[in-house]
């Protein structure tokens, strides 16, 4: 199993088109956000995904999912 998230899609449902606004609006690095868009991540800083669940008004599990890898 492999862990992804959602942000891309959250993103999405709130007309955010691109990190750097994302960045704007939560005040979180841009660097954090891009390796996180991008799926590049392998420890999880909870800070993070706590603002981005605050900020899209959603639960972790709404973030992250469980993905099967083949």
């Amino acid at each position: 199993m492999k862990v992804k998230n959602n942000l891309k899609i959250l993103m999405a449902k709130h007309d955010i088109n691109n990190v750097a606004k994302l960045a704007r609006l939560t005040g979180l690095n841009y660097q954090t956000l891009r390796s996180f868009y991008h799926q590049r991540y392998e420890v999880f800083n909870g800070p993070l995904i706590a603002t981005l669940c605050e900020f899209f008004e959603c639960q972790i599990g709404d973030l992250l999912q469980l993905e099967k890898v083949s």
